[in-house]
């Protein structure tokens, strides 16, 4: 049977440290179907990530397997990476392009929740459904009777939330729409799970507080400081009414508050074979409880009137005081949604919907409605008044604006657009009324794209720098575990041989229970979630500050340090270090002197131009644009066949049909047929097109001339169709804009030690040229797509030099010098389609891109602003947020250092200072809440300095 591979992302809930996020890990990996270089489960967004074969394993089970081990299953997405034979209109896997072309639009279900009125039987149901199901872009329709509620999968661009109500009530029945939460509308489940998660803690600890304030009173006011007799009165011998009153307080705290602890930290033990934090707490609080238990017991059956020391607030104080550093470490974890928050904020509610319509004298009517944002449909024409934000993407139907879009590409300039200009959603209209044709609505806009991305980049692959926090994660809890027994041991040795001076124990308490308490202190303030929130929460906040300043990391922490170890930069030139937009600067025609020279240039012209608007290179739509910019276009040049060569250039045949035909080689020949070749010089001497031999040298010195000038050179060559040899009859000298900021930016790459080379399918004169221009030194020049991912793996193979010399060669023999090389670390720059290769090869693949066009599928990291300057930002914020990281990390295991020995009392001999459990639980929550303020502290970063 064929496989059928599926992607999962589930959201889970109870995941509170570096140990859970383990026991997950290897709880998915022992299922069979499961793929386990895929399985990620990240901490901070709380979800589980992987693939799997639904012929193997179905998602019910793998949501049973996962709470089996202790935790809970809010929310499952499965994508279908294998395509359906029921649907094969396209592969489920595909990711969403969205593109800025002409006419081009994204394939994209959506699910549409309807509340249906006027159904009473079974027969209404299979009506509305019958009505839905039959119309074109509409996948399935599920209506229940019970719930009065339709649930509808369509293609959003072939059909609306509006059109399905229309669908409905013509079927007789009511329909509107169910308005979703605006976190359902942009995917942001985990805020709002984080927000549900906060208040289920801070629930957990007033309900514990509720216990905890009369334990203190009872505990430390009555029975230790004011001695009431009615407390202290003994309903039998050694049973005081205080500890019943304690025990009936303290049980259930132990075992209804504390249930979570148990079942989390057993379920953990048992499926998984991973102790957790919550084991430690579980055998912690059971301890305490126990101990008071049987210390109570044992002069009851003594029959001794001297009551046994309880401590039944430690394990009450202990729950309470976990919940509470709990709930404090989930709202500072809650601040690192903010930016997703921003984001979303920038999305409007309402549109105005203009109904366009024509009376009896034919005079424009114009319905204006407001209408919710889920409401709007595709070809929707929608009305921008000043000042408002535009609510989707679209083209401008009637008017012109200015718009401001600093909040995609950084530009505070504002930008002037006019009818049939494109406009973004969330962008600002400044100046004028316009109306928009809707293109791109729901989940498929600019910013709900760039929200999807910022989301997948902060729960993507783990960073190569977590691995160590990983290894100590799996022996954390059995070392913390033994350390605590080994603590216990001791102190009952040293209580047993009488080497405990009296005025150590406080209270007169057994040193049993002295000895005790170091123990469950140990287990309860050391804790893995410092560790395993180091890395997520720094990231976090990084890829969600990228993303104000322009930069998609699609990669997550991985890019992020692949960013911070860069040596090289390969850089594209056309759409890269230029604009990308080139222009025909001089052109000259070579054909053989004739009475209509200018009618045969026309001709040319005519050839040329059919040829080029058949390839999508920028240099061929140069050419075209340029072509039917002289001429005007007629019929007589038909373009029979054409075959483009990446990085070479095009052959095609024509047919002409035209006298002048025979004036345009110089040669005659009566046939109408001829063969085209455009590219660069030794594309066209592949196919022996030679220039007219009286002009050699002259046409020789114009390339040259237009070479040293940065011109990238695009020959036209024409032979007859049955003939194997053609002439060169035209040249064109082809101009590119550099960035303004592409020389600055080069020379502050450089600054920094990292190597820069431009690799380019063009000539070596003109790449030189440029390359001269922008201070660039390292060229690589006529490299074809495909080469160039080799010229990156032989830049990773050239490597960097680790030092220059070896000091043991050099004390034997001081004239010998050697250079030892590491891989070099390298990124490729380039647009993303011609360098597809290239951008798979290199270790990070960046993709500058338009604001709109922000999902190419091979680019780690997307610019979506226009100047390469972004780099820089990209560079200081990695280096920002590894050497974060860094700091997070080392603040976790010096804190665990110290805390662990403070809490075992190795300094209560010479301080004569215990570190109590409550207080233990306390300082455990500290540690998580420092590392995740520390990574918030990365909000001050501030762009470099242009």
């Amino acid at each position: 049977m064929d496989e059928k591979i599926s992607k999962a992302n589930f959201s889970l809930s109870g995941l509170t440290c570096a140990s859970c996020v383990l026991s997950t890990e290897n709880t998915l990996k022992k299922l069979s179907g499961l793929n386990p270089t895929t399985i990620n489960v990240n901490l901070l967004t709380s979800n589980a990530i992987f693939e799997f074969d639904e012929n193997v394993i179905k998602p019910e089970q793998i949501k049973q397997a996962i709470i089996n081990s202790g935790f809970n299953v809010e929310n499952i997405k499965i994508e279908k990476k294998y395509i359906d034979p029921s649907n094969p209109r396209k592969a489920l896997n595909e990711e969403l392009n969205i593109s800025s072309q002409e006419g081009e639009t994204s394939f994209h279900d959506t699910i549409t929740k309807l509340a249906v009125s006027g159904m009473t039987c079974a027969s209404c149901v299979s009506s509305v459904q019958y009505s839905l199901e039959s119309v074109p872009g509409v996948e399935y329709a599920h209506v229940n009777l019970l719930t009065g509620e339709a649930s509808i999968k369509h293609d959003l661009n072939k059909i609306g939330p509006r059109d399905l109500i229309k669908i409905i009530e013509e079927s007789g029945f009511g329909a509107e729409l169910i308005k979703r939460d605006r976190s359902d509308n942009n995917g942001n489940s985990i805020r709002r799970r984080a927000e549900k998660y906060q208040k289920l803690l801070r629930n957990r600890f007033l309900a514990s507080l509720c216990f905890s304030i009369p334990t203190a009173l009872i505990s430390m006011v009555f029975m230790m400081i004011y001695h009431n007799p009615v407390i202290s009165h003994q309903i039998i011998p050694g049973l005081e009414v205080g500890t019943i009153i304690l025990f009936a307080l303290a049980t259930p705290v132990q075992f209804v508050l504390g249930y979570p602890f148990y079942l989390k930290g057993i379920r953990s033990v048992w499926y998984s074979r991973q102790a957790n934090m919550d084991t430690l707490v579980a055998i912690g609080t059971t301890v305490a409880y126990c101990g008071s238990i049987l210390n109570v017991l044992i002069p009851i059956l003594r029959k001794s009137e001297e009551p046994g020391y309880q401590f039944f607030e430690t394990s009450v104080f202990l729950i309470t005081f976990i919940w509470l550093g709990r709930w404090m470490e989930a709202k500072v974890k809650g601040k690192t949604f903010e930016t997703i928050t921003k984001l979303m904020e920038l999305q409007p509610e309402k549109a105005i919907l203009i109904t366009l319509g024509y009376d009896e004298n034919k005079q424009e009517v114009i319905d204006e409605k407001e209408i919710d944002m889920d409401l709007v449909q595709v070809n929707d024409i929608l009305k921008v008044n000043p000042g408002a934000k535009i609510p989707c993407d679209g083209k401008i139907f009637r008017g012109t604006t200015s718009l401001d879009e600093s909040m995609l590409t950084g530009e505070s300039i504002p930008v002037t657009k006019g009818v049939d200009d494109e406009v973004i959603s969330a962008t600002v209209n400044l100046s004028s009324m316009i109306w928009i044709k809707a293109t791109r609505v729901g989940s498929d806009t600019t910013l709900s794209r760039i929200i999807e991305l910022v989301q997948t980049a902060q729960s993507s692959k783990k960073a190569p720098i977590e691995a160590l926090a990983d290894k100590i994660a799996q022996v954390f809890v059995p070392v913390v575990i033994s350390i605590a027994i080994l603590d216990f041991i001791i102190w009952v040795s040293l209580g047993a041989a009488g080497k405990i001076p009296n005025d150590w124990i406080p209270n007169n308490e057994p040193y049993q229970t002295f000895s005790l308490f170091f123990a469950i202190s140990v287990m309860v303030i050391a804790c893995p979630c410092a560790m395993g929130l180091a890395s997520p929460t720094a990231i976090m906040v990084g890829t969600g500050l990228a993303a104000r300043f322009g930069i998609l990391i699609k990669g997550g922490g991985e890019a992020i340090e692949t960013t911070f170890r860069l040596d090289t930069i390969a850089f594209d030139k056309t759409g890269t270090l230029t604009y990308g937009k080139p222009k025909v600067v001089c052109s000259k025609f070579l054909g053989k002197e004739s009475q209509d020279v200018s009618k045969v240039r026309d001709l040319y012209l005519q050839i040329i131009g059919t040829v080029e608007s058949s390839s999508d290179h920028p240099l061929a739509k140069a050419v075209a644009q340029f072509a039917s910019s002289k001429i005007k276009f007629s019929n007589n040049v038909i373009l029979k066949s054409v075959t483009e060569f990446p990085g070479k250039g095009l052959r095609a045949e024509v047919e002409i049909n035209d006298p002048l035909a025979c004036e345009l080689l110089p040669t005659k020949n009566p046939g109408s047929t001829f063969n085209v070749f455009i590219g660069n010089e030794r594309w066209l001497k592949k196919n022996r097109c030679v220039y007219p031999s009286l002009s050699e040298n002259i046409i020789s010195s114009n390339v040259a001339k237009w070479k040293n000038s940065g011109y990238s050179i695009v020959l036209v060559g024409l032979s007859f169709f049955e003939s194997s040899n053609g002439y060169i009859l035209a040249q064109m000298g082809i101009a590119d804009t550099p960035r303004p900021d592409a020389a600055k930016t080069v020379s502050e790459l450089i600054a920094r030690g990292i190597e820069v080379w431009m690799i380019t399918g063009d000539n070596p004169i003109t790449a030189k040229a440029i390359a001269k221009k922008l201070g660039i030194e390292n060229v690589l020049a006529e490299v074809t797509p495909e080469m160039k991912a080799e010229k990156i793996k032989w830049l990773q193979r050239k490597g960097r030099p680790l030092k220059k010399s070896n000091i043991f060669t050099t004390f034997f023999t001081p004239k010998f010098d050697i250079e030892i090389t590491r891989r070099a670390v390298v990124a490729m720059i380039g647009d993303g389609i011609n360098d597809s290769p290239a951008l798979a090869q290199s270790d990070l693949p960046i993709s500058v891109a338009s604001a709109t066009d922000v999902a190419i599928e091979s680019a780690s990291i997307i610019l979506t602003r226009s100047t390469l300057s972004s780099l820089i930002t990209l560079i200081a914020l990695s280096k920002a947020i590894i050497w974060r990281i860094r700091y997070n990390f080392l603040w976790a295991y010096i804190y665990n250092s110290l805390a662990i020995p403070i809490a075992a009392g190795v300094f209560f001999p010479a301080f004569k200072y215990s570190l109590r459990p409550e207080l233990a639980s306390l300082s455990m929550a500290v540690s998580s809440i420092s590392v995740v303020l520390s990574s918030l502290w990365l909000k001050r970063f501030k762009e470099p300095k242009k």
